[in-house]
């Protein structure tokens, strides 16, 4: 589903193109922001994906004789219009380990004092190819002639080769900014391999033995994969709170003393970024929690570095966030599935301190109340995740 979506963004159509791309950030060039150059700009791009800073947000890039548009992916909404005249420079960022295949764009119009620079994150067709069609629409503008068919005709040819030959992903196109390293940050809140099972008191027929623990071991680990996946879709859910915090922030700065009614360069990417989780997403971060404490009172005497009890004060850091941006505890008390087992509510008794135990206590008995003393009707339907990364438990 994630190729034939990807594959029917990538179109050429008659002095028309368009490419399926990340948005991944627009500075303004401006001594202030320390930003007085292209370089600068992709220094600081760089510097903001090493820190885990960078949101990508998925758009369409259409490209025609007259100007290149941003659209909304899901809707088709025109998000950004760049009249080619405004189009002063792109380029390809020169490759580095966080950032491949990266297009920068630097476009001013007439009411704009200082250009925009923005980045994107080209995925299915590589950024030198869209580049060398918005250089040849920028040069058919400029010269008045209508070379870009051909350089459309070329490319419509690769565009076609590459997606016979490239193998179905397995999950997701992997956004390299919003994918975290061993050297990461938050890679410290992350559950290393677990701990080998202890030796049996008593020496049983190795026979009998092996084959229970070989299976308890497999077991341990898979748990162990799904709760690190779970602990990442809750961070990743978290960041985009965050990002659409700052969209938002950054959007009424950019309204201020602008005409009412007209939009301004920049502001309809903003507004996208700015704009809230849908309540399915809200409550699929909570479904996560939910997971993750039935996952940390399960695997408790098997995982350390960090061990359960710090990763539990770790998860109601993100959770009293969540609560708080979606507007009180409503949603969170919705979530009935998965329930808690009776050993998570004992783990969470045993060790939440007093501000968490207020938070935990205010979401009412879907979390409070285990599995065990639910009546058995009506019957809570079976919680099965789907991650971000497109990992699933075998």
């Amino acid at each position: 589903e994630q190729r034939k979506k990807y594959s029917n963004s990538n179109i050429i159509m008659h002095e028309t193109s368009q490419y399926h791309v990340q948005h991944l950030a627009t500075f303004i060039m401006d001594k202030s922001e320390a930003i007085v150059s292209v370089d600068d700009a992709i220094r600081k791009l760089v510097q903001l994906s090493f820190k885990e800073k960078v949101w990508a947000q998925e758009m369409l890039l259409q490209v025609n004789d007259q100007c290149l548009r941003l659209l909304d992916v899901e809707t088709q909404e025109e998000l950004e219009n760049f009249p080619l005249p405004t189009v002063r420079h792109s380029q390809t960022v020169p490759n580095q380990p966080r950032c491949p295949s990266v297009l920068l764009l630097m476009c001013q119009d007439s009411e704009q004092n200082k250009p925009d620079i923005h980045f994107f994150h080209c995925d299915e067709v590589e950024a030198e190819l869209v580049q060398e069609d918005i250089e040849s629409a920028l040069a058919d503008c400029r010269l008045g002639k209508k070379l870009r068919p051909q350089t459309l005709k070329g490319h419509q040819e690769k565009i076609r080769q590459r997606q016979s030959v490239l193998p179905a992903p397995r999950g997701p196109a992997p956004i390299p900014f919003q994918r975290y390293g061993g050297d990461s940050p938050a890679a410290k809140n992350r559950v290393g391999p677990p701990m080998p099972l202890p030796e049996p008191g008593f020496r049983r027929r190795e026979s009998q033995d092996e084959e229970p623990r070989a299976v308890l071991a497999q077991k341990i680990e898979k748990e162990t994969q799904i709760l690190n996946c779970a602990l990442d879709d809750i961070e990743w859910f978290v960041a985009r709170l965050q990002k659409a915090a700052e969209a938002f922030k950054q959007l009424n700065q950019r309204k201020k003393g602008k005409k009412k009614g007209k939009k301004g360069p920049a502001e309809g990417v903003l507004t996208l970024r700015a704009r809230p989780p849908t309540e399915a997403q809200f409550i699929d971060c909570f479904q996560k929690i939910k997971l993750a404490v039935n996952l940390l009172a399960k695997l408790q005497k098997h995982i350390q570095s960090p061990s359960a009890a710090e990763l539990v004060h770790f998860l109601f850091g993100p959770l009293d966030l969540i609560i708080g941006t979606c507007g009180g505890p409503d949603i969170a008390r919705s979530v009935s599935s998965p329930m808690l087992s009776r050993e998570a509510v004992g783990f969470l008794q045993g060790h939440l301190v007093p501000k968490e135990m207020t938070l935990w206590e205010s979401l009412g008995e879907t979390w409070t109340r285990p599995r065990s003393e639910w009546p058995r009707e009506p019957q809570v339907p079976v919680y099965v995740p789907k991650f971000h990364s497109g990992w699933g438990a075998p």
